[in-house]
């Protein structure tokens, strides 16, 4: 071809339009198909890190709440990001084979790490590290242009810090007479006692009119009977076991009961009051838990009277609320800046006064003295120890939550409950960012 040629070639405008068409159509569709991924790409980007987030969050969280180790906590992160990517993509419509492969590749492209550190006391800072690749699918518009797929990459970092939860918290504890009955728990140290009771015995009896003759009289006895627990002994088993929680949280990392009790010193005050159907003398709030545990250890071993507790749940929201600054300077003064409060309202009974017979009017206000105690911010764990169903209505409603109430039928029961509110009420204040 000479340069003529060339020229009229490029003169003739016949078929230049298709040719045009065919050389920019491909590039015009790869444009518009990378506009298009684009939009796509930033948005599976945003998910994935959101599901970072979530992943490191929740397993930042499980740290701090319920003491998993720093390998079990990496596992979940990953675990989490890898099952929730993976629906993501089950959702969109993606082959078996492609999301096989896409979980290859995240496995692969995926760096996650838990730290722990003591920060002295009862308070650690947990910290979940995780970063990724992971490759885009591209549109077939895209695709016209030789990219199949686009790399992404996320990082994510969340801590939580656990502090030891400075506490205020009141016992409202029932020494009412039925307190001394028997729980249906054997004493595992004493389990049998000598009991005495009167006989009827058939013999011979004699007077001076009638001689010798056949007759029944009693005769006092005694006899070897299983032992069993009282409600009262039951109640001072289970608060031991409640403050022993306490100390735990306190110090988790001692053993030594002494050392407990000095760090439970820094974060705890605990106040007690029983009742009967009066208002027995409280204990004031003092700081750590021996106070209020020998308190409760001094109730009679065979106690009386009948139930009222509006008088004690009083005593103990006067003591507790925040109208009344005591707590506040007490905790401040250790550099508790923040602090909870609780009151444990224990019965055995429904609300009678001095009498065998349901008192509506002692019964409402003890729900008055729980609804004033909630409305003021303080948690109400309530206990119903071998209730009668008056009392398992009344503190079902005084207690701040369907998790904050407990109906115990045995000592078992009773023990478990004091060690969950305690274990709750010491539960570590957790604090989460990303």
């Amino acid at each position: 071809m000479n340069y003529s040629t060339f020229k009229n070639l490029l003169a003739d405008e016949a078929g230049n339009f298709a040719m045009m068409t065919a050389i920019l159509l491909p590039v015009t569709i790869g444009v518009g198909g990378v506009a298009v991924d684009l939009t796509n790409v930033m948005r599976e980007k945003a998910e994935i890190q959101n599901i970072a987030d979530a992943a490191t969050l929740a397993a930042a969280s499980k740290m701090s709440k319920d003491d998993i180790t720093e390998a079990e906590a990496t596992k979940m992160a990953k675990d989490e990001m890898v099952g929730q990517y993976l629906a993501n993509l089950q959702s969109s419509g993606m082959s078996e084979d492609e999301i096989a492969a896409a979980k290859a590749d995240l496995q692969k492209n995926m760096n996650t790490g838990a730290t722990i550190t003591s920060t002295g006391g009862s308070s650690k800072n947990f910290e979940v590290r995780m970063t990724l690749k992971a490759n885009v699918q591209l549109s077939g518009l895209t695709r016209v242009l030789g990219f199949e797929t686009i790399p992404i990459s996320v990082s994510s970092i969340s801590a939580s810090a656990r502090e030891g939860n400075a506490l205020s918290m009141y016992l409202v504890l029932d020494e009412s007479g039925s307190m001394a009955w028997d729980t249906t728990t054997v004493d595992p140290l004493k389990p049998t006692k000598q009991e005495t009771y009167t006989a009827t015995v058939q013999g011979t009896c004699y007077d001076y009119w009638r001689g010798y003759y056949s007759c029944t009289y009693n005769e006092q006895r005694t006899r070897t009977v299983a032992n069993y627990v009282t409600k009262i002994a039951a109640l001072k088993t289970a608060a031991g076991v409640m403050t022993t929680e306490l100390l735990k949280a306190a110090a988790p990392d001692q053993t030594n009961a002494t050392a407990q009790e000095t760090e439970a010193k820094k974060l705890i005050r605990i106040g007690a009051v029983s009742y009967t159907h009066e208002t027995k003398t409280e204990q004031k709030p003092a700081w750590g838990t021996t106070t209020a545990k020998n308190y409760v250890l001094a109730l009679p071993a065979v106690p009386e009277g009948g139930t009222d507790a509006s008088g004690a749940m009083a005593v103990a929201f006067s003591d507790l609320q925040k109208a009344n600054v005591t707590e506040a300077t007490q905790h401040k003064a250790k550099q508790n800046y923040s602090f909870s409060r609780f009151i444990v309202l224990m019965t055995d009974g429904e609300m009678t006064g001095y009498s065998n017979a349901w008192n509506k009017g002692i019964d409402d206000k003890v729900r008055t003295a729980c609804a004033q105690a909630k409305a003021d911010g303080i948690t109400v764990f309530t206990v119903a120890f071998m209730a009668p169903d008056k009392g398992k209505d009344l503190l079902q409603a005084c207690a701040s939550n369907k998790e904050s109430y407990y109906e115990s039928s045995n000592m078992s029961d009773l023990v478990a409950a004091f060690g969950d509110i305690g274990r709750k009420a010491a539960k570590t204040q957790t604090r989460l960012t990303n």
